[in-house]
């Protein structure tokens, strides 16, 4: 979100007075973990009965807007079938130069399998683990999505052959759009049990996008990725699902520009394109 203002450089004292209007408690040197270039601060706390919780603190310069939006809604639209912690609690705020919003999660009862988005040996997981996220993406994808929620448009996608200069006068239109987490990478998801944090930007994707994603970012862990085409296979294999390959490819090559982790995947995303290119 783009503004004129700035939020606090410091959201700790916020963070630690958001838990107090919650119920829940901290110590006063908890590890916190900032996000999204610093207007997210999460961190664990005990909430009312002993609860382990966890409790996230968002600031923008004004409330409202996708992100602002997308966990409390992820919460009320998805069904049981998509493993996720629970919202306990939320508070809002205003200050002069910015809006705070708190929301207390259930504690992640897994663990997380990759500190960062993409992986750099395969996933420890198994059959199981695999057939609850088929179950699961099947159920995201089922769900409708509220007019105007999207997690990219049909303009973006009609600007990715500045990415993949071989698409260059392709039809890009989307044939089919569903809902999708839109950001389903090794870093938000656990296992023993399977669970999919961070929904604050699911929307209207392209069909197969999530399935597209979990196997670009599985790429360097080619066990993985080829475990990945196999469960997704009808969802990857159609046109709708090689063109959300190639959406991912694009926002990946673009990304690397930007960071570290897109960088080391370009390769693999230039690679994964051209295979896909070549079933055209």
């Amino acid at each position: 979100m783009t503004s004129s203002t700035h939020p606090p450089a410091d959201l700790t004292d916020r963070w630690h007075e958001a838990a107090a209007r919650l119920g829940a408690s901290a110590p006063a040197d908890v590890q916190l973990r900032s996000g999204l270039g610093g207007r997210t601060l999460g961190g664990p706390v005990t909430a009312a009965g002993e609860l382990p919780a966890w409790l996230r603190l968002m600031t923008a310069s004004r409330p409202g807007g996708k992100i602002w939006e997308g966990a409390a809604l992820a919460d009320a639209v998805l069904g049981d079938a998509v493993p996720r912690p629970m919202i306990l609690g939320e508070h809002t705020w205003r200050e002069e130069r910015a809006a705070f919003r708190a929301t207390l999660w259930t504690r992640l009862r897994g663990e997380i399998l990759s500190p960062t988005p993409d992986l750099s040996a395969p996933a420890d997981v198994d059959d199981r683990w695999w057939k609850d996220m088929r179950t699961c993406l099947d159920e995201v994808r089922g769900t409708a999505v509220p007019s105007g929620r999207e997690v990219m448009t049909q303009a973006y996608i009609g600007r990715i052959p500045r990415f993949i200069p071989a698409l260059e006068g392709a039809d890009l239109t989307v044939p089919r759009w569903e809902a999708a987490h839109g950001d389903l990478h090794w870093a938000n998801l656990t296992r023993n049990p399977l669970e999919i944090i961070d929904w604050e930007g699911w929307g209207s994707a392209p069909a197969g996008y999530d399935a597209a994603v979990l196997l670009a970012y599985a790429l360097p862990a080619q066990a993985t990725a080829t475990k990945g085409r196999e469960v997704f296979s009808d969802v990857l294999d159609t046109e709708h699902g090689r063109l959300a390959q190639l959406v991912i490819c694009a926002e990946i090559i673009q990304a690397s520009e930007r960071d570290e982790v897109h960088a080391r995947l370009r390769p693999y995303a230039e690679r994964l394109a051209a295979e896909v290119l070549a079933l055209q």
